[in-house]
């Protein structure tokens, strides 16, 4: 077998999948997940295709090795790029073999997959009774980002007593039976981040997420040090040596790799184990769409140390997901199923450009705008 084509589609909805052709017909697709920069992943697909192509899509580990080793100064988009075509490689695989791809990767540890539920709200009553209906929904695990309620504005004493008094409430409006996490979004400097999490020691988070810009992993390990809540990064990373430089200090109680910047499922499974000799859970991040879930799903099935996934990035997102993909994703009481197909278990739409047409994503750089 061997691959004819790469093919690249940009869809609404900040997606960017690829599609992986064979000369035996079995087609694998993939996602990349620098949303914010598409075009710059599609021009990184399109250079790496002719050195795929005539190469046996089974030799995964080898194209992967190859694409990051060959394709210089690294980054996101190039990362991006190769984690799609990785993920469609695996797809190929799975049905080549007729079997999901977490098969391949050592069998299923659990049959279904544990969710947070994200609360929305501006303000507190608003993230109480969202944190209530998710926990009537059955979800043991939630997460809410303080940084976005309204009275988290002003004076730095008013911002941080906003964001305290927000965690409490939801808290003892979910009680003790509900995990919380906080997303912090990198919005944080170091000294506030260290200050909220002494504020809120007392309602015993699951997980205190990117509370700083954390180009500078030192600065990370400072605040890990300090903390009196259990953190998680790892979102923007693109590297097993990322993982490494963040983990090497054993200050991080969580990974967050992203399947679809990580080097695809190759990636993330080796991130995963370097992760697991550091006594580190994994709460994979997903940020784009119904491909990075169904491949966080394959990992999330075969690696020991999962804790969580990650759901609903955005208000109205979810419905956008089901819609691409042929057969949606089934959630009960608070879990994902795994699909049943082979490969990924799911396959886009054929009319996905219909049914989500490109359109640039357009930044918009008023500051008032996120005030």
């Amino acid at each position: 077998m061997k691959i004819t084509k790469v093919e690249p589609i940009m869809t609404g909805w900040r997606r960017m999948f690829v599609k992986v052709y064979t000369d035996e017909g079995i087609v694998g697709v993939g996602e990349g997940g620098n949303w914010g920069f598409r075009e710059s992943m599609v021009g990184a697909v399109h250079r790496m295709e002719e050195p795929l192509l005539g190469q046996d899509p089974l030799r995964i580990e080898y194209l992967n090795s190859e694409l990051y080793s060959r394709f210089k100064f690294g980054g996101t988009s190039i990362a991006g790029a190769i984690s799609a075509i990785d993920i469609a490689l695996w797809d190929i695989k799975g049905k080549y073999f007729n079997i999901p791809i977490y098969q391949m990767l050592g069998g299923a540890v659990r049959s279904k997959i544990r969710l947070w539920g994200v609360v929305f709200g501006k303000t507190i009553d608003e993230s109480v009774e969202c944190a209530k209906m998710l926990k009537e929904e059955g979800y043991t695990c939630i997460r809410l980002n303080p940084t976005n309620i309204r009275e988290a504005s002003g004076s730095y004493a008013r911002r941080e007593r906003a964001m305290s008094d927000m965690i409490h409430a939801v808290r003892e409006a979910v009680g003790d039976e509900v995990d919380i996490g906080c997303e912090i979004h990198r919005s944080l400097q170091p000294h506030e981040s260290v200050r909220l999490m002494q504020l809120v020691e007392d309602v015993n988070l699951l997980f205190f997420e990117d509370p700083i810009n954390y180009e500078n992993y030192q600065t990370i390990q400072s605040v890990a040090r300090r903390a009196m809540a259990p953190i998680g990064v790892g979102e923007r990373s693109f590297c097993i040596q990322d993982v490494d430089m963040l983990l090497r200090e054993d200050n991080i109680s969580f990974l967050r790799p992203d399947v679809a910047i990580m080097g695809g499922i190759t990636g993330c499974k080796k991130a995963a184990a370097i992760a697991e000799s550091h006594y580190v859970n994994v709460i994979p991040h997903i940020a784009t769409g119904s491909i990075c879930y169904a491949a966080s799903l394959q990992l999330a099935a075969a690696i020991p140390n999962f804790e969580v996934m990650e759901m609903c990035p955005a208000p109205g997102e979810w419905p956008k997901i089901q819609q691409e993909i042929k057969t949606p994703f089934v959630i009960e009481n608070g879990y994902m199923l795994l699909p049943e197909g082979p490969g990924l278990g799911v396959e886009l739409r054929d009319d996905i450009l219909e049914t989500a047409p490109y359109h640039e994503w357009r930044w918009d750089l008023s500051y008032n705008e996120y005030k």
